[in-house]
């Protein structure tokens, strides 16, 4: 039995960069293998397997598939080929780090999860956040009731593109819109910060451009009473700043700048009943050893050669808990992508 994980990824762009540096810089302390690349264009793939020393270069998914020296597959294409991608990989045998959304729908998240099963390999959703130990510390200063009881988390992730209807961001057929590619960080924020509590409600209104969510906004209610709202665009910035979070509490709140990828807070206590004035009563720091990816690659490393099929810490419940509160959005606004008018 292997004492290391032989790692490929698939669909070298933009975000492929960014975990291979991860998988570069904690290969010589970890038991992670820069084995293998494969792209539709297979000189895409020579030239990332060089630039990031990968052993194997393939033109072809096909091929990486039928590899078989390659334990775990990261995909990293956009989140409209996940569910082709992730599903063909689990079948071949591979083990599987899914890019977020793992699955556009529950209907394709559950087909993930099946073939997990059925093939007896790991599966999860590279969902960052929950790696994150900044927002690991933020999560134990609240415990430690910095800011009193939790009662509200706002959050803004907002990006003004280009519009053009043939990029993935506004094209329906690759399931583009803000919630699946940015208000999913604002909501899956905020479901840690509620201790995963049930959803017990959730309101929200959208502004929808050639068929998907341009803009929306979000309401929640989780059953421990707290709430949150986000808003996420991609055709217009927040005013102020565009990626902070706040933490509403009794005593105070806590302010964290790119929640999404933080690495630091500024924790405030109320000076006055009213909460007009406030003072920083503690700051945190927490920077990334590499660039944030390398915590779930870590893990996912780790529970591969435990023998684990599902991380216990971003598992199959929450996992599925996020997407079904975003296909309850997509409902709402009457979002429905091509492939699931045709079922």
């Amino acid at each position: 039995m292997k004492d290391y994980v032989n790692w490929a990824i698939l669909a070298p762009g933009r975000i492929a960069q960014s975990m291979a540096a991860a998988m570069q810089a904690v290969a010589s302390r970890h038991p992670v293998r820069l084995y293998a690349v494969a792209s539709r264009d297979g000189a895409k793939a020579q030239r990332f397997a060089g630039a990031w020393h990968f052993q194997k270069a393939y033109g072809s998914y096909e091929e990486l598939f039928s590899d078989p020296d390659v334990d775990a597959v990261y995909i990293a294409n956009p989140h409209a080929f996940h569910y082709g991608s992730a599903t063909q990989a689990l079948e071949s045998g591979k083990h599987v780090l899914c890019e977020k959304p793992a699955g556009c729908s529950m209907q394709q998240l559950d087909g993930m999860l099946d073939a997990a099963k059925r093939n007896g390999r790991f599966f999860m959703e590279a969902m960052w956040t929950a790696f994150n130990p900044c927002i690991a510390v933020i999560r134990n200063a609240i415990a430690d009731g910095v800011i009193g009881t939790v009662l509200h988390i706002d959050s803004r992730f907002c990006n003004r593109n280009f519009f053009d209807p043939q990029d993935r961001n506004f094209s329906p057929e690759l399931a583009g819109g803000a919630l699946l590619d940015l208000g999913i960080y604002c909501l899956y924020f905020s479901m840690m910060i509620a201790d995963f509590s049930p959803i017990e409600s959730l309101s929200s209104s959208a502004r929808m451009r050639n068929g998907v969510d341009a803009w929306n906004s979000v309401n929640i209610s989780f059953a421990n009473t707290i709430t949150a709202s986000f808003q996420s665009a991609m055709d217009i910035p927040s005013t102020g700043n565009t990626h902070d979070a706040v933490i509403y509490g009794t005593e105070g709140f806590i302010i964290v700048p790119n929640f999404f990828m933080a690495q630091q807070a500024t924790i405030h206590s109320y000076k006055d009943i009213r909460g007009n004035k406030n003072k920083v009563s503690g700051k945190i720091k927490k920077a990334f050893s590499v660039n944030g990816y390398e915590y779930e690659l870590i893990h996912a490393t780790d529970c591969i050669l435990a023998g684990k099929t599902e991380s216990d810490i971003h598992g199959f419940a929450k996992t599925q808990a996020l997407c079904a509160a975003m296909d309850k959005l997509r409902g709402d606004w009457g979002l429905r992508y091509p492939w699931e008018q045709e079922e």
